[in-house]
């Protein structure tokens, strides 16, 4: 049998450390019989909103959860490196496009048309209103072949 002493200091009193092997009427450990295994939990995301103080709350349930979060902005980072220009390209550097797309662009006639239609007196299409109007007023034209090159 082994003593459990009672301890005073100063007039409180004090238990001392003692191993659980010592004490002695303790009880046996009882394990039982494994239970079936529980079903899965699940996490989903649920609102994410900016706020002044980190916050996550489970608008599910313990066995399905579902975290809305609410995150406040951070500071700004460093700019990187090869960041796109924003600035307005020339024909000579680049900017929100390839200097020679530019190029390209000022080589287009206002009011080009990549495949027209055809033109008539009051819309123009493969030839401008006008030219329509007067080749439709060019009268009994004949072409006779008078030779060969």
């Amino acid at each position: 049998m082994t003593d459990i002493v009672k301890v005073n200091q100063d007039g409180v009193q004090v238990y001392p450390q003692t191993h659980w092997e010592a004490v002695e009427g303790k009880p046996e450990t009882i394990k039982g019989d494994k239970g079936d295994p529980g079903a899965a939990a699940t996490i989903t995301v649920g609102t994410v909103t900016s706020g002044t103080t980190a916050a996550v709350t489970n608008a599910g349930t313990t066995s399905a959860a579902k975290f809305n979060f609410v995150l406040p902005k951070g500071d700004k980072g460093d700019p990187g490196t090869n960041a796109t220009t924003t600035t307005v390209a020339t024909t000579t550097a680049n900017g929100l496009m390839a200097s020679t797309d530019k190029s390209k662009l000022n080589g287009i006639e206002a009011g080009a048309q990549k495949n027209p239609g055809n033109a008539s007196t009051t819309a123009a299409g493969l030839m401008s209103a006008a030219d329509k109007t007067k080749l439709d007023g060019l009268n009994n034209i004949t072409f006779e072949k008078v030779g060969t090159v």
